[in-house]
């Protein structure tokens, strides 16, 4: 009682020097004594609360040892990591507060935590910045990595900062060119002339996923042109059909509409890849390489210009056995080969080339003829001529005099070499083999996917590690010399035009076959090729030997929660997955999927305000609120208001810093985190702000009542009868199990943290409700305990408070308050609380019958039947009916669910039992209608 008269002098001292919410608060945690105080919750007092608590919470989850994975087993909860802009928008802050939850609430419920940070730190911006400021991408970078990460403290996430790295490192990415240099000699690494898209403002090469609907660039928004440039390429489609088998892997969770989205990028594996090498007249061949070897004139080429030189085509056929039956290949107009120079004549509406295709079994020449009237496959630009299995091309054929190919008798292959004799569907598999070991196709692919181009023509991106030999060509770099560092600059030069390529000292060097004088590769790789596989890294960031461990990625693969925004449902998914089947096929990893349970997050919107008339957008200060509607300040010009994703150009965003500052770390978290689920967009206005307010105000106001009932404070805290004490318990109980049983369901399987918070919230009403001498009782003390260890993932710091508070007074022997909050085991449910067992009767909603978790937990088919079959509805269900399968799903502690297969023993019966069922459904219709209609009119 000295402390609390000692607490309250200094409160008062406080108040009447004009401190107010300006001075230093008395917290619990810092004077030892809960403040007495009939006012709101101060945000001041929140944010003070943040503070003391911040550093003892920055990472508390368990850690795992090298060789750790066992007992309950592991959650590896990552969120997708960021790029260093600088500072973080409120998308990251959604983003990384959901992660850090989700990885709080596994760590109560005993779980091995996996929770790393890092930073996708190669790209444009930095190159940009660079030029535009005189700063080396480097410097540029880590320093928005170090004010980056001290946001992500100030937001109080339980990263384990220990695994942190930057893909621009080093040591990093001397494993992404060891990655590359395993494509490379598997064959699916490979560099030709293309046509790519060229980003006119970055001045880069752009994947065909970076380029939008509009042909607009997917970061600078310029409208992207059509150029010839030598270019890497990974292989993507030698994996089409496991990608695409790989998302009917039961192990995949809550992935939805992102198998769709991949489903659709990829497209139907239908067919096979068939790559064939193009070959010209003599003398343009040699004119080709002697440029080649020169290195004479730009290597650059706008669509139409130049003589681009094409070493290969990539076929797609649905019927591969026929590959001796092709008569001719057509190319659309604009291909790389429709170049002035290859143009032979013009026959039947067809232009005939001078440059042929080589089959890659019979060597034989086909060919090729520019034609946009051909049938092209969705997507496709090359066509394959077939006239035994189509009539259009055995007419084209003889209308351009090639040789028609006959290859089918009696359903059966001839002039066919080996194939001859076989039935096609028997030859498929003998000819796809037989591509596979010339490394010429012989996968089953769509008509649909390309490869993957990882050409940047920039300077801040990882090195690919390729030396151009004259006499050896394209030659690895030993592995033993990575990583090829980037070289040291001191200066940027004018946008398009790399530093690698003026870095004389770093560009030339010899090469490791020969020992001849030669050059390094000067493109960098895409930024994607480094988040392809960061999630293996943090297993084993410190390893120098290896990229991680094997034994570490078997235990701890796969990601058990991803977490990031929906917009990288394609690229970086698809790449990531790509990645990871490719080291799966080599036996590096175990696991051919990299994430098992997705959440995709819904962007962040604002308010924007946009002149009607010429689109421009306008800032708050800009606008003139004092009229409805509102309008430009100063011209009186209509708006046009919407909610749109926050953004620079629209003034729209709101800075988070200015949001933590205002309201602390907690509430920011709570606010970003209540009334919308993760998935969906959700708009920022501070009309959901109060409903936060209030409830943070209602918990600390519960426990300082708690605090002072049980220390006697208040001078009355009423009397009940022994019959409402009970009635009142009860409430408690049946309110904390079933707010329990809610909760944890919704932390552990659906994610949606907005859900978890409504719970909550009535969980606290539920204590408010009953008179204070309630709060006595063990019951009240446990459903209190059980709230404040709920809320804590969401809250840890204010949570930490309210326990501090909560257990110096506390006496329930189950509650364990010598143990710090975060240290706290998550409630469960008591044994004898009635759970649900849900099943379905066709046509009706679904139904549930209750029972004792003591038996839920063990329950076995035959008495999930039993169960049910109690039931009328289900009863009524079974004329004419007998089960043959019962089917039955328990998640412990929280609900259960049971499903059965028929059969139909007595036709009539159960056609009686439907037709009475549906008048039955038809008559409580009706009378809810008439009840809604008698509504209506009194």
């Amino acid at each position: 009682m000295e402390r609390l008269r000692s607490a309250c002098r200094l409160l008062s001292q406080g108040r009447r020097q004009g401190l107010g919410g300006h001075g230093p608060r008395l917290i619990y945690s810092k004077t030892g004594v809960w403040p007495v105080t009939n006012d709101e919750l101060s945000h001041s007092t929140k944010k003070d609360v943040d503070e003391f608590w911040k550093d003892k919470y920055r990472s508390p989850c368990q850690k795992l040892s090298q060789d750790d994975g066992g007992g309950l087993g592991k959650k590896y909860v990552l969120s997708m990591f960021p790029y260093p802009s600088g500072k973080l928008h409120l998308g990251h802050v959604r983003v990384y507060a959901t992660g850090d939850a989700m990885a709080r609430f596994y760590c109560h419920r005993g779980y091995k935590v996996i929770h790393p940070i890092g930073w996708d730190a190669f790209g444009l911006p930095a190159e940009n910045a660079a030029i535009d400021s005189g700063e080396m991408p480097d410097r540029w970078t880590y320093a928005n990595i170090q004010q980056m990460k001290e946001q992500l403290l100030e937001l109080g996430c339980s990263f384990e900062w220990q695994r942190e790295f930057a893909t621009c490192d080093p040591e990093y990415y001397k494993w992404t060119q060891w990655l590359f240099l395993r494509l490379f000699q598997a064959g699916l690494a490979y560099q030709e002339e293309a046509l790519v898209n060229w980003d006119p403002v970055d001045q880069t090469v752009l994947a065909n996923e970076q380029v939008d609907e509009q042909g607009c660039s997917w970061r600078s928004g310029a409208k992207v042109e059509r150029r010839f440039l030598r270019q890497w390429f990974i292989k993507t489609t030698r994996f089409s059909k496991s990608l695409l088998d790989g998302l009917s892997d039961p192990m995949l969770e809550n992935w939805r509409d992102i198998t769709k989205i991949q489903r659709h990028w990829i497209g139907d594996c239908g067919g096979y890849r068939v790559e064939v090498s193009v070959v010209g007249e003599e003398q343009d061949t040699r004119a080709r390489e002697t440029q080649e070897m020169e290195g004479e004139g730009d290597n650059t080429h706008k669509e139409g210009q130049g003589v681009p030189s094409i070493a290969r085509l990539d076929l797609w056929m649905a019927q591969p056995e026929l590959l001796h039956g092709i008569a001719f290949i057509g190319v659309r107009s604009g291909h790389a080969l429709d170049a002035e120079a290859h143009r032979r004549c013009c026959r039947a509406g067809h232009q005939l080339l001078t440059v042929s295709a080589v089959c890659p079994i019979s060597q034989r020449k086909i060919p090729v003829i520019t034609s946009d009237s051909l049938p092209y496959a969705e997507d496709a630009d090359i066509y394959v001529g077939i006239p035994c299995v189509s009539k259009l091309d055995a007419d084209i054929s003889r209308e351009c005099g090639f040789t028609v190919p006959h290859v089918l008798e009696n359903d059966k292959l001839v002039n066919s070499g080996e194939l001859s004799g076989l039935r096609p569907e028997e030859a498929r598999q003998q000819v796809a083999q037989r591509l596979l070991e010339a490394r010429a196709g012989g996968f089953e692919t769509s008509a649909k996917l390309k490869d993957w181009l990882i050409s940047r023509q920039r300077y801040w991106g990882t090195p690919i590690p390729i030396i151009h030999c004259p006499s050896c060509g394209a030659v690895p770099v030993p592995e033993d010399q990575l990583p090829v560092e980037l070289p040291s600059i001191t200066h940027f030069p004018k946008r398009g035009i790399s530093p690698l390529k003026e870095a004389q000292e770093w560009l030339r060097c010899p090469c490791p076959k020969c020992g001849q004088e030669s050059e390094r590769e000067t493109d960098t790789m895409d930024t994607f090729v480094d988040s392809s596989w960061y999630f293996l890294r943090f297993l084993d960031p410190q390893n120098s030997r290896q990229p991680f461990h094997h034994d570490l990625q078997d235990t701890l693969m796969p990601v058990d929660l991803y977490i990031g925004g929906k917009e990288h449902a394609v690229l970086h998914m698809l790449f990531a997955r790509f990645m990871q089947h490719f080291l799966a096929s080599e036996g590096l990893v175990s696991h051919w999927e990299p994430f098992r349970r997705l959440v995709m997050m819904g962007m962040v919107m604002g308010t924007a305000y946009r002149v009607k008339d010429t689109g421009r957008y306008l800032t708050t200060n800009q606008v003139d609120f004092s009229v409805e509607p509102p309008v430009e300040l100063g011209t009186g010009a209509p708006l046009v208001i919407t909610t749109e994703k926050m953004s620079k150009s629209k003034h729209n965003g709101v800075d988070p810093q200015e949001v933590l500052e205002k309201y602390g770390t907690d509430t920011t978290r709570l606010l970003m985190l209540a009334n919308f689920a993760p998935a969906s967009a959700r708009s920022w206005s501070e009309e959901t702000f109060p409903g936060i307010f209030s409830w943070q105000n209602r918990l600390w106001m519960t426990v300082a009542e708690f605090i002072e009932a049980r220390q006697g404070i208040k001078d009355s805290i009423g009397t009940i009868s022994a019959e409402e004490r009970e009635e009142h318990e009860q409430h408690l109980w049946h309110a904390r199990n079933h707010s329990l049983s809610n909760i944890t369901y919704v932390m552990e399987h659906t994610h949606q943290l907005n859900a978890a918070i409504s719970f909550m919230q009535a969980l606290t009403i539920s204590l408010r409700k009953v008179p204070m001498i309630t709060m006595l009782s063990e019951e009240f003390e446990r459903t209190l305990a059980a709230q404040i260890i709920m809320l804590s993932p969401l809250t840890p710091h204010f949570a930490s408070e309210l326990w501090a508070g909560f257990s110096s007074v506390a006496a329930c022997p189950s509650i364990k308050k010598e143990l710090p909050l975060t240290e706290q085991p998550w409630p469960e449910v008591d044994q004898d609380y009635p759970l649900p067992l849900r099943y379905s009767i066709p046509g009706e909603e679904p139904q549930q019958v209750k029972v004792p978790r003591r038996e839920l937990d063990t329950l076995t088919p035959a008495r999930a039947l039993q169960l049910v079959s109690a039931e009328e509805g289900f009863q009524q269900h079974l004329q004419g009916r007998t089960v043959l399968e019962t089917y039955l799903k328990i998640l412990p502690g929280l609900r259960a669910s049971v499903s059965f297969t028929y059969s139909v023993h007595d036709l009539a019966r159960a056609k009686e039992a439907l037709k009475k069922k549906k008048e039955e459904k038809k008559k409580q219709k009706l009378e809810k209608r008439l009840k809604r209609k008698q509504g209506t009119i009194k």
